[in-house]
């Protein structure tokens, strides 16, 4: 193997390592940013407690009173 074939594979390996990142890592932020709003909805509407527990927080991000 050449430097020019080498250089190219690794150049090839480092964008699949970038790519793979910037295809998982925005697909779980937004799945995890859509399920944190439908457990607050959930939350607000009913008041169960065990939708405010498994979100993780202690008090509502608004007061509702």
């Amino acid at each position: 193997m050449s430097f020019g074939q080498t250089a190219e594979l690794l150049a090839r390996f480092q964008f699949a390592f970038t790519i793979s990142f910037h295809f998982i890592f925005p697909a779980f932020s937004i799945g995890l940013a859509s399920y944190l709003a439908v457990l607050e909805g959930l939350w607000l509407k009913t008041k169960n407690p065990v939708y405010l527990a498994s979100e993780g927080t202690i008090e509502p991000a608004v007061d509702v009173r």
